[in-house]
C-alpha cells in the first residue's frame, strides 16, 4: 500500500479530520432523532441527503484523501485507525436496532413523515448537489496535492462554523421544539445554506 505523500492538511490536524468531524456530528444528529422517545418527528431533508453524500465519500476516501491503516500516516482527529468508520457503523445500527425494537409503529411513522419532508423540499438537492461540484470545480483549479495552506484553513474554519450551526440545529429540534410542542420546525433556508456549506467542503477535499 502507498503511503499518502507527507504534507500539511486543513488546520495542522491529519488528513480527513475535518471531514470525520462533520459526519459524526450529522450522524449523531441523525441518530438523536431517532431515538428521540415516542418522537414521529421526520428526519430533516438536508440530514438525509448529506448523511447519503457525507458517508459515500467518506468510506470511499480511504487510500485517496484520507490516510489507510497502514500507509503510516495518523488517521483522522489522531484516533486509533478505523475507529470513525466503526463509531459511524455502531452508532446508526445502534439507533435504528434500538428504535425498531422499541417502538417500530412510530419508527415506520417516522420514516413516512421524512419521506414527505423530502417532497417539499424539491430545491435541497439541486443546492447541495451543486455546492459539492464548485467545490470539485475549485479544487481541479488550485490543485489537490498543493493547495494554498490560508485556503484549506480558511475552508476548514468556514466548515467549521457549520458544525456550529448543527449544533444549534440539534438545540432547536431536541430541546426548543419538544418544549413548544412543535411537531415538525421548517428551517428550509437555515438548512439549504448549512447543507450547501457542507457538501461544498466536502467536495473541495475530494
Amino acid at each position: 500500500m502507498n503511503a499518502l505523500p507527507i504534507r500539511r492538511h486543513a488546520l495542522g490536524l491529519p488528513a480527513g479530520s475535518i471531514r470525520a468531524a462533520h459526519t459524526l456530528v450529522i450522524v449523531g444528529l441523525t441518530c438523536a432523532l431517532l431515538v428521540k422517545p415516542g418522537s414521529a418527528a421526520p428526519i430533516p431533508a438536508y440530514l438525509i441527503y448529506l448523511l447519503f453524500l457525507i458517508l459515500g465519500h467518506y468510506f470511499a476516501s480511504h487510500g485517496t484523501t484520507i490516510a489507510t491503516r497502514n500507509s503510516g500516516h495518523a488517521s483522522p482527529l489522531h484516533l486509533p485507525a478505523g475507529s470513525v468508520r466503526l463509531l459511524i457503523i455502531v452508532a446508526l445500527a445502534g439507533a435504528v436496532g434500538w428504535r425498531m425494537s422499541q417502538d417500530p409503529e412510530g419508527f415506520i411513522e417516522q420514516l413516512a413523515a421524512s419521506l414527505r419532508v423530502l417532497e417539499v423540499q424539491p430545491y435541497l438537492p439541486i443546492v447541495i448537489l451543486g455546492a459539492f461540484l464548485v467545490g470539485v470545480v475549485l479544487r481541479g483549479i488550485v490543485g489537490r496535492d498543493n493547495p494554498p495552506q490560508w485556503l484549506q484553513d480558511f475552508e476548514a474554519w468556514v466548515s467549521l462554523l457549520a458544525i456550529v450551526g448543527l449544533g444549534i440545529e440539534t438545540v432547536i429540534r431536541l430541546v426548543v421544539a419538544t418544549s413548544l410542542e412543535i411537531p415538525w420546525l421548517a428551517l428550509p433556508t437555515w438548512e439549504a445554506i448549512l447543507g450547501g456549506v457542507i457538501a461544498f467542503y466536502f467536495g473541495e477535499r475530494s
